[in-house]
């Protein structure tokens, strides 16, 4: 679309956007069909020079104030998670195959249970208290 919008702008040149074109250009770009992983909004996509910034701003911030204390008295805590097996949500099949299925080797709650942990670091690198465990939480899977 774009390609043709910017053709109309030079009338002696004749453009058409085949489907070899468009094929070629995406191959020369590195463009590819993928599946989206997440759906964000306009705003967040405008923003990310707005949290560059903040991350920048909050970075040198931390340096000036930190340099004031004691590194074992530093936090820094957050959460991980993951699964017992990691299935994909895509396979090779047969096109026109009106039902594709997946299968895994472990039972069924290990493909669709997440598990967390959190720990609590100081800025010298050491684990502070105890780890935090949250097991077997259910997660929107492929197999529902």
């Amino acid at each position: 679309m774009f390609a043709l919008q910017k053709a109309l702008e030079y009338p002696n040149f004749k453009f058409a956007a085949s489907d070899t074109w468009i094929f070629e250009w995406k191959k020369l770009c590195g463009i590819t069909s993928r599946k989206i992983q997440k759906m964000v909004s306009f705003k967040l996509i405008r923003n990310n020079e707005d949290l560059i910034d903040a991350v920048t701003k909050f970075r040198e911030e931390f340096k000036q104030k930190s340099s004031s204390y004691d590194p074992r008295f530093i936090y820094n805590t957050d959460q991980t998670g993951f699964r017992y097996e990691v299935v994909g949500n895509r396979t090779l099949s047969y096109k026109g195959e009106r039902r594709t299925l997946g299968s895994a080797l472990s039972p069924k709650n290990k493909m669709t249970h997440s598990y967390t942990v959190q720990y609590t670091i100081s800025a010298d690198g050491k684990i502070v208290g105890d780890v935090f465990i949250c097991l077997q939480v259910k997660f929107q899977s492929i197999l529902e």
